[in-house]
């Protein structure tokens, strides 16, 4: 049934077997041999664990040699069943579940596994010790689980490697007394150097100066029964979850820890993709802009104007003493629409004003009448549409008048006064009377201004009456003014388009007026702060994609061992790639536990200690994922270093 012929295997090209022809066709085989006479590695050969050797090695006349991947998974499922001096179990796992780890591979019921598994250990004298961890037992029961597991799938061949090397006496009669009951059976080939374990009954063979001869035969000849139902292993998905589940029970405190540790950096990552890294930084930007005040997103475009004092820097966006006068028509249509646009006003002072508010009040005098209208911020209702016969009117008058805002939103106002009118070069004064306007929002006019030395000053212009397009041109027209050379003041959205705005109206000729210094500073801060983010970002990224990546290195790494002696049993790369992916499924279930649990902990320590946090049900589930897919991920690299571990180098064995 197995027959060696011609084998020479050198290491270091040195011959540590020479030609080594043998046949082994039933009952028990002794290879007998000093320590280094090269009989584990001939079982290594024996076994197909080491495939490079010269000669031929043939299993039911077929050529190990030639054997693809699925073929010897195959053949260590079906054909071979090995006994190691040190047991190979798995020491997390119960008794019984160490002999059930082969069966997760056939296609029999969860009944009939168990079944199988309670007349195995029941023949072997072990029932009684099914649920006990195998780390608590003793070397000789140790090594008839070792038995059992190798006999519950019912192999053709059974190879034993020194298995009375570890154990007293006493045990070791035993052990031999199991392995000859089984000889009956099966080709069993016994790896020792110990002679007395020899008797009359066996096949015995001396390895000496890397060649083999046969010393003594057994008086009967036995012909081992051939296995006729070859099972193709494989792990079901069921199985995978079984069998991944006792894997995660019985390393509970590593798995645990590994749970912990993908929290956390999933936590960082969370950090990162959920922005919270850049919000923060963005507070402080804001928090700066705050402090300016709304009028900081403002332009103003005046027709003529001589800016102040080149002390201040922020009047216009040259900053010199300079006389200006421009034609500003041209920009009107050009930014009245532009999408980088919260409002658009056009500047219409009046003074002398007086207004009726239809059944309200009439010819109410307005105070402080004719300055430039000023605007921080709307309070109540909308901006004037430039095509309608439509105006805001300051909260001042409002409280003054003591009405409040939805009061008058939606009513009708008629307003009469002094229009002064710039476009000429010189002040042209008119009366003006606008009936039936609809009041359409209410503004706060208290503007905030900086000193010279960065005081605050807040300036009230309590007739900022915001005009529509429509009702500036009908001004325009009753004081014999332009209608299109007209001066305006914008306010952008975003704190980023005012240079670009402005740099376009520098290029047209124009200067317009703004805090434009300030927005400088503020955007260089941005800039800078963007940059650090984006560093801190990467960084915190980079830490915890390493952190994870370390985690399941060494866990795989250290598992290696357990990885091998699955292999040794039959478990194809597709089957461990099952069982990595389950066992990190889950950890991260383990891991979505503990972070749901957890997150009000986290973000306090994370808020307090980096001024940091990703609260709410969005960062949850986005976490979540985040975890699920780490968790995939650590599964899959688990399973790659699975697929890449050597059997030969991973499951010590005898002396060479």
């Amino acid at each position: 049934m197995l027959v060696l012929k011609n084998i020479v295997k050198k290491f270091n090209e040195v011959k540590v077997l020479n030609n080594i022809n043998v046949e082994f066709n039933g009952g028990i085989n002794f290879i007998l041999g000093s320590s280094g006479s090269g009989k584990s590695t001939l079982l290594k050969l024996i076994s197909g664990i080491d495939n490079e050797f010269d000669g031929e090695i043939f299993f039911k006349g077929e050529s190990l040699k030639s054997f693809s991947k699925s073929q010897l998974d195959s053949y260590y499922y079906n054909s071979v069943g090995f006994i190691w001096q040190n047991f190979q179990l798995l020491n997390h796992l119960s008794v019984a579940d160490n002999v059930k780890l082969v069966l997760e591979l056939s296609n029999l019921s969860e009944d009939e596994k168990n079944k199988q598994v309670n007349i195995i250990l029941t023949r072997l004298g072990i029932a009684k010790l099914a649920k006990k961890n195998v780390g608590k037992l003793s070397g000789g029961e140790k090594q008839r689980v070792a038995i059992a597991r190798a006999l519950v799938k019912n192999p053709d061949i059974i190879i034993a490697d020194e298995p009375t090397g570890a154990l007293d006496s006493k045990s070791s009669k035993v052990i031999m007394s199991t392995l000859k009951k089984i000889s009956k059976e099966k080709i069993v080939i016994v790896v020792t150097h110990d002679k007395s374990l020899v008797d009359n009954e066996s096949n015995t063979f001396l390895l000496k100066g890397g060649q083999i001869e046969a010393i003594s035969k057994s008086a009967t000849e036995k012909i081992a029964n051939v296995k006729k139902s070859v099972i193709k292993p494989k792990l079901s998905f069921v199985g995978a979850v079984s069998q991944g589940f006792k894997n995660f029970k019985g390393l509970g405190i590593k798995f645990v820890l590994t749970s912990l540790i993908l929290v956390m950096s999933s936590y960082f990552l969370l950090l990162n993709f959920s922005g919270s890294i850049v919000n923060e930084q963005g507070e402080i930007i804001d928090k700066l802009i705050s402090e300016k005040g709304d009028k900081l997103r403002d332009i103003m475009v005046p027709i003529s104007v001589t800016s102040a004092g080149g002390t201040s820097g922020d009047n216009s966006s040259n900053g010199g003493n300079i006389d200006v006068k421009q034609d500003v028509s041209s920009l009107v249509d050009k930014y009245m629409n532009d999408s980088r646009i919260e409002h658009f006003i056009v500047g219409e002072p009046i003074s002398d004003m007086v207004i009726s508010i239809n059944g309200i009040k009439s010819n109410y005098k307005v105070e402080n009448s004719g300055n430039y209208p000023g605007m921080e911020k709307l309070v109540y209702g909308a901006m004037p549409n430039q095509s309608k016969r439509e105006v805001a009117i300051p909260k001042l008058v409002i409280e003054r008048l003591k009405l409040k805002s939805e009061d008058v939103v939606g009513t009708k106002i008629s307003v009469k006064g002094i229009s002064f009118d710039w476009s000429s070069g010189q002040p042209l004064q008119k009366e003006v009377v606008v009936d039936d306007l609809t009041i359409v929002g209410v503004i706060d006019s208290t503007v905030k201004y900086e000193d010279e030395k960065g005081g605050i000053i807040l300036f009230e212009p309590e007739d900022s009456f915001i005009y529509s397009m429509a009702v500036v041109k009908e001004l325009k027209k009753q004081s014999n003014g332009s209608t299109t050379n007209l001066s305006f003041e914008m306010r952008v959205k975003e704190v980023k388009d005012i240079m670009p705005i402005v740099e376009e109206m520098n290029k047209l000729g124009i200067t317009p007026m703004g805090q434009f210094e300030s927005v400088k500073d503020i955007l260089k801060i941005s800039n800078t702060t963007s940059e650090q983010s984006s560093s801190i970002s990467l960084i915190i990224a980079i830490v915890a994609i390493v952190v994870t990546l370390a985690v399941t290195l060494i866990n795989s790494y250290l598992r290696k061992s357990e990885y091998a002696i699955l292999k040794i049993n039959g478990y194809s790369n597709k089957s461990l790639f099952k069982l990595s992916i389950v066992e990190y499924l889950l950890t991260s279930l383990l891991s979505i536990a503990i972070f749901i649990v957890a997150s009000p902990v986290i973000n306090n320590f994370s808020g307090k200690m980096f001024n940091m946090s990703a609260s709410g049900i969005e960062s949850i589930m986005l976490g979540i994922f985040i975890i699920l897919i780490q968790g995939i991920i650590m599964g899959i690299i688990a399973s790659l270093i699975c697929a890449n571990t050597k059997v030969k180098n991973n499951l010590s064995t005898g002396d060479r």
